[in-house]
């Protein structure tokens, strides 16, 4: 059935779902480029540069020169700099070093969960065109159905040939509804996954730098 057919011919098979369909998944990529470049300052090795620079500074007395350090790093992403979400939560803790550990504390847990709502940002989009993607394809699929049992009920002779276009436009926004939704819930799954990790490494470091503050 799609042999001879362009890839363009197969988007005008699919009618008007299949280009919301590709709205959806432009949407989500653009989304997975933005949050990628997020995510690049929180990988595992640089956050233990950022935390060993820190932890040198305050081990020395420097808490200045750890609060320059946390204003001023930058990591290269492509054409792009971001800085490291963890320097934010050391801030937070350094500005307010003559605080007693509780207090300090309570600031760090304040921070780090600022951060992850931070991280967390627009991956909503990419949760949602996930769990809707396919039910649009389901609607393309239904709306092809349609088309066949028309065309069906207008042409006298019923073949194959009849029904071919309702067919194929219920099988291509199929196909591009499972397609757009398993790529956003993949994407989505990784950085909620990353999120929950960074966690747990953001309130450690919290911890281990509030204790050489307060030896």
């Amino acid at each position: 059935m799609f042999e001879s057919m362009s890839f363009l011919s197969l988007l005008e098979k699919g009618g008007i779902v299949i280009f919301i369909l590709i709205l959806c998944s432009v949407i989500s990529f653009a989304v997975f480029l933005e949050r990628l470049k997020a995510f690049y300052g929180v990988r595992a090795k640089l956050l233990e540069e950022v935390k060993a620079n820190v932890r040198n500074l305050v081990m020395a007395g420097k808490t200045q020169e750890a609060i320059t350090f946390c204003d001023n790093f930058r990591v290269k992403f492509l054409f792009f700099s971001t800085a490291c979400p963890l320097n934010n939560v050391f801030k937070a803790i350094l500005f307010s070093h003559k605080k007693n550990s509780e207090e300090l504390s309570e600031i760090a847990m304040r921070a780090v969960d600022k951060e992850m709502v931070g991280l967390e940002k627009y991956l909503g989009i990419i949760g949602t065109i996930g769990n809707i993607a396919l039910y649009i394809g389901l609607v393309g699929t239904v709306i092809g159905i349609m088309h066949a049992f028309k065309s069906m009920s207008i042409e006298s002779a019923v073949g194959p040939s009849v029904v071919a276009g309702g067919i194929a436009e219920a099988l291509i926004n199929t196909i591009a509804g499972l397609i757009v939704a398993i790529g956003s819930v993949i994407f989505y799954n990784a950085f909620t996954r990353q999120i929950k990790r960074l966690l747990v490494t953001f309130e450690d470091s919290a911890a281990e730098i509030i204790e050489l503050i307060k030896k």
